[in-house]
């Protein structure tokens, strides 16, 4: 049995598309692998988002020795794909020795292409499963256009799909080989991942964040904190950048290395109410409302996603003066004539991550610094 994990939900436990794996590897009288694979070709590869992964890696290493799974991470680096020459790449190779592969279910980015490519590719059934939202996605029959409008339907839903995640154990234990060799361990440390990560093919440019760790012990340690000093105040202080009162699991939520369940189970249990009813609308609500475009509206990454009402605010305005038309590279450096905007970026270019109220600001921006909305989007991916 093979559970591919493709990076949306790095996570040992609290993962459904995993359980679903070993409860079938269990049915079947099976063992279960869990195969992780890095490339290089992503979009946007570089040294943060490889770091991140890899950091995330070498906790799954002991999340999962401590269940009794085997987990194998392949890193992609120019000496592995000499190495490998014309032979099939380790996924298929795996994939093609397997009764089933199960993965994670997500409609937008590379996943769909790459999961179509695999299911052409090998003879076994490839099962993806929802394991990024409360509520599974195939439940929506529409898109909806407001947060206004999903509310009340994500609400009634709630009672029915937040609950602790079980996690069910793999009864049949064997030995599996691999079609390659582990360079990630266990025991790797930030040297070694920082010389490997320079070994990649990718955008080195980008430096790995000085602040924000990957893995499933740094999401734990930062949503402890939350608890104890963010969401006893969050209702209040979340709008100031000058407070730390956001959960600021943004890079864990988006990579998987802890559960939204968990994350909503845990603000709930720690309280106050008045804070976790806002959490959970913004945590929630707002984030499942991202999750209902991507799935049911095929051109969500395109400029025809825009609600009417704001493509023609878009289009009234298209001919207004603008106070200064801005290069990608000066945009990209922080150095427009904007000293607030220029404290956003540099956030972002330092440490990944912008405080999600100020962000609206640094986003609506751009709009004032180029031509028109196509290419302020594009420009920006």
């Amino acid at each position: 049995m093979l559970y591919w994990m493709q990076g949306l939900a790095m996570r040992s436990r609290s993962n459904v598309a995993l359980n679903f794996a070993i409860e079938q590897a269990n049915r079947l009288r099976l063992p279960i692998l869990v195969y992780q694979g890095l490339r290089h070709d992503y979009p946007w590869a570089n040294d943060r988002h490889h770091t991140f992964i890899v950091e995330s890696a070498v906790d799954l290493y002991h999340g999962f020795a401590a269940r009794g799974i085997r987990y194998a991470f392949y890193l992609e680096t120019a000496t592995e794909t000499a190495r490998r020459g014309t032979a099939a790449s380790p996924l298929i190779q795996l994939a093609g020795r397997a009764a089933l592969v199960v993965t994670e279910f997500f409609p937008t980015f590379i996943i769909p292409r790459q999961l179509k490519r695999l299911r052409e590719k090998i003879e076994a059934p490839v099962i993806a499963i929802d394991a990024a939202t409360v509520v599974p996605l195939r439940c929506h029959t529409r898109e909806y256009p407001a947060a206004r409008s999903i509310r009340p339907v994500l609400m009634d839903a709630l009672p029915h799909h937040l609950f602790p995640i079980p996690d069910p154990d793999p009864e049949i234990r064997r030995p599996i080989d691999l079609p390659f060799d582990e360079l990630i361990g266990p025991d790797t440390g930030p040297v070694a991942i920082a010389g490997l990560v320079g070994a990649c093919d990718i955008d080195h440019a980008v430096a790995p964040s000085p602040t924000i760790r990957g893995g499933e012990r740094a999401a734990r340690r930062r949503l402890a904190w939350f608890l104890e000093h963010g969401l006893p105040r969050y209702a209040d202080d979340r709008g100031d950048p000058n407070v730390d009162a956001t959960s600021r699991l943004s890079a864990h939520l988006h990579f998987g290395t802890v559960a939204i369940q968990d994350v909503l189970l845990a603000a709930q249990a720690a309280g106050p109410a008045d804070q976790y009813a806002k959490f959970l609308d913004e945590a929630f609500v707002w984030r499942e409302l991202a999750h209902n475009l991507t799935f049911l509206n095929p051109r969500h990454r395109t400029l025809d996603a825009v609600p009417p009402w704001a493509r023609k605010e878009l289009d009234d305005h298209g001919a207004d003066p603008r106070p200064a038309l801005y290069d990608d590279a000066t945009l990209d450096q922080a150095r427009t004539d904007n000293d607030l905007w220029n404290a956003c970026q540099r956030s972002l270019l330092r440490d990944g991550e912008i405080h999600n109220y100020v962000r609206m600001l640094w986003g609506k921006s751009v709009l004032l610094w180029t031509a028109d909305a196509a290419p302020a989007r594009h420009d920006r991916g």
